[in-house]
């Protein structure tokens, strides 16, 4: 067998005169057909099967036989175009017991023809699947050439002549290429199965281009050099090309000119890398549209192909995906549009507050300073016990005027970030005890009980003394407020687990539902209760915004009927070590 005597010749050519289907057989055992390294050339042409333009396949060690050292040499080797390879060849027949003139003949003839057929294969569905093919081919060749040559085919022709194709060609029947009855065992199994793989590869193509042609972004598959080799439907309607207009050219030539050195330098670097991807990181560049406008583009390039050992190489391929940022872009714009609007608004909105507290706050204050003259008959007695009772409906609206007034700046100077905050290490414990003394008097008129318990353990926190201050003076206001006659409000502080420090304030008053929550931090809202009190609806939102200027957090627990719990937690990073 040839196979056995391939260890003493490079190629295995050793059998008696007359090459047999079996000969050929052993000659591809031994010949594994590889793909050059020089892939891809797929184009085929010429005015015989046997005699093409170009070779696409050929083995390492029939290269060697030839004394070739790519494809073009082997071309021009069997061409007879090639000084002294009839001499070369003669002398290798020789030495294996083979007479030249069949050696060449078969071995021209069949690698040309089975090189031929699968040609569309490797166009279409890339050289990884040919090899295996490739000794089916060369196999099919041999015994449908040697049936076309037998004394019996020459006397009948085939009864059911038929068309073979092969790329974009066809054998006519009656051809000595065509397909006729086999006379050899599995003679016609192997073309058989070439055909149905290459049905399989066709239709597995054309599902992988309809995806493609699917996809919302443009898609352009690109060789080793940057040139253009296919651009799905996508990226023809991005571009405004047609997919035969840009192959071949750079896919720089879709990129506008100030962003193609971004875009080089993104590909060189991904080729000298060898990554498939730069941390999946693209370039944002500007395209290049056909009607010559530009398009916001976001481009990844990704590797698609890699060499592979063993001697054998595949085409390395990159693939650019290309996505219109168009839309984007114009959502960008409209974002960045309205928060300049909101910030405007919102100067606006501080400006006006300032203006109008100015003029408010003067009048207001005379008004409150006479009120309370009054009320105290520094100059005498009023004389009517319904003058006094005016005086002090008109103090008590003028303080709430005053109030909402100063909530309302300072709301707005906290969303407008222009709150001065001075802070400082605060001794939690002290501030919350002084806020409970000044609501003890509120507390006691409402016949409320406070209650006070303190965790010595408490460390001083970095806040705001003055805002820390009012946290505490309107949470009790609205416990006291919103509490029953009999009622309790116990105010605790503590140092969880966590190492953060806790204000609490749990009160048995009226409570609220889930949804109440959520409306009583909304400005301007107040809840319906069944305890009707004069509030501006401003308390709780700045109460919150305040603890959150603070680093702090403000939550709420609350249930109808069964009270309220609220907390002020500080985190440990506002927590200053003793």
């Amino acid at each position: 067998m040839l196979a056995e005597k391939a260890q003493g010749c490079m190629t295995g050519f050793c059998c008696a005169p007359g090459l047999t289907r079996q000969d050929i057989a052993d000659i591809l055992s031994v010949l594994p057909s590889g793909l050059a390294s020089h892939m891809p050339i797929v184009a085929m042409g010429g005015q015989h099967a046997s005699q093409p333009d170009r070779l696409i396949l050929a083995s390492e060690s029939l290269l060697h036989l030839c004394g070739a050292k790519n494809l073009a040499g082997l071309f021009r080797f069997l061409s007879g175009g090639e000084g002294g390879c009839s001499q070369r060849l003669n002398d290798v027949a020789a030495n294996l017991g083979l007479d030249a003139a069949p050696v060449i003949e078969t071995l021209h003839f069949c690698i040309g023809e089975a090189t031929r057929t699968i040609t569309f294969l490797c166009r279409r569905t890339g050289a990884g699947r040919a090899p295996p093919l490739f000794a089916a081919a060369v196999l099919d060749v041999f015994d449908r050439r040697e049936e076309a040559t037998s004394p019996a085919a020459r006397a009948e022709p085939p009864t059911s002549p038929r068309a073979v194709g092969h790329g974009n060609e066809s054998i006519a029947p009656g051809s000595p290429t065509t397909a006729l009855r086999p006379s050899r065992p599995g003679a016609g199994s192997s073309r058989e199965s070439l055909e149905k793989e290459l049905a399989r590869q066709k239709a597995e193509f054309r599902e992988l281009s309809a995806i493609l042609d699917t996809a919302m972004d443009g898609i352009a598959v690109l060789d080793s050099q940057g040139l253009i080799l296919s651009l799905n439907r996508s990226g023809e309607a991005l571009f405004g090309y047609d997919q035969n207009e840009v192959a071949g050219e750079p896919f720089t030539s879709l990129i506008a000119p100030e962003s193609r050195a971004l875009a080089n330098a993104y590909f060189e670097g991904l080729k000298s890398q060898g990554a498939a991807s730069l941390l999946n990181r693209g370039r944002e560049v500007i395209g290049l549209a056909r009607q010559g406008g530009t398009i916001p583009v976001f481009m990844t390039l990704g590797r698609i192909g890699t060499s592979a050992g063993g001697g054998e190489q595949r085409m390395v391929r990159f693939c650019a995906l290309l996505r219109d940022l168009t839309h984007w872009k114009k959502v960008e714009r409209e974002l960045e549009e309205a928060r300049k609007d909101a910030e405007r608004a919102s100067a606006l909105k501080s400006d006006f507050l300032a203006r109008i507290s100015h003029e408010i706050r003067t009048p207001l204050n005379a008004i409150l300073g006479f009120a309370e003259v009054m009320l105290d008959e520094r100059f005498g007695l009023i004389g009517n016990q319904r003058y006094k009772d005016y005086l002090g409906d008109i103090h008590a609206s003028g303080t709430l005027v005053m109030s909402l007034v100063n909530d309302l700046l300072d709301l707005s100077k906290i969303e407008a970030g222009k709150m001065d905050f001075a802070f400082a290490s605060i001794d939690a414990n002290r501030i919350v005890s002084e806020c409970v003394s000044i609501m003890q008097p509120q507390a006691s008129r409402e016949r409320v009980v406070l209650r006070l318990s303190l965790s010595p353990a408490l460390p001083n926190i970095l806040a705001d003394e003055r805002s820390l201050r009012q946290i505490v003076l309107n949470l009790l206001s609205n416990a006291v407020k919103f509490n029953q006659p009999g009622g309790q409000v116990i105010v605790a502080t503590a140092l969880a687990d966590a190492g953060s420090a806790v204000i609490r304030i749990r009160d048995t008053g009226v409570g609220m539902s889930e949804s109440g929550i959520g409306v009583a931090f909304e400005p301007f809202r107040r809840l319906a209760t069944a305890r009707p009190s004069r509030g501006t609806g401003l308390g709780l939102p700045l109460t919150k915004a305040l603890a959150e200027a603070n680093h702090a957090s403000l939550t709420i627990k609350s249930k109808e009927h069964e009270g309220t719990l609220v907390e002020v937690v500080f985190p440990p990073a506002r927590i200053l070590a003793e």
